[in-house]
């Protein structure tokens, strides 16, 4: 059993003025280095996906985890403390576009 098969996915919000390239890779670096901590600790957490707009100076940050908790405490242990968590987010990230079929290599 994947140690990731009971959790849910929950949406962070950072609100950053002057949001860049650069401070979202940094910031990015943090939170997987912090997921990584609280994982090994025991409560696995993964930060998913992360999607910046900088017109409205706002980070999103998808996590999936067993509680919001666990969000939380990853990001206090990162130095980022969320402004807002939102719980049970539906998501569909698909790795390909819609319609197309993935090759298989040849065995």
């Amino acid at each position: 059993m994947d140690a990731f098969d009971d959790v849910a996915y929950y949406l962070a919000e950072w609100y950053l003025p002057e949001l860049t390239e650069r401070s979202v890779d940094d910031m990015v670096a943090k939170l997987d280095a912090a997921a990584l901590t609280v994982t090994g600790e025991g409560t696995p957490v993964r930060l998913l996906v992360t999607l910046a707009v900088p017109t409205d100076e706002v980070l999103y940050g998808v996590f999936d985890a067993p509680s919001s908790d666990v969000v939380s405490k990853t990001c206090v242990v990162a130095g980022v403390p969320h402004q807002r968590l939102s719980a049970d987010v539906g998501t569909r990230i698909r790795e390909q576009p819609a319609g197309q079929v993935a090759e298989r290599p040849a065995m």
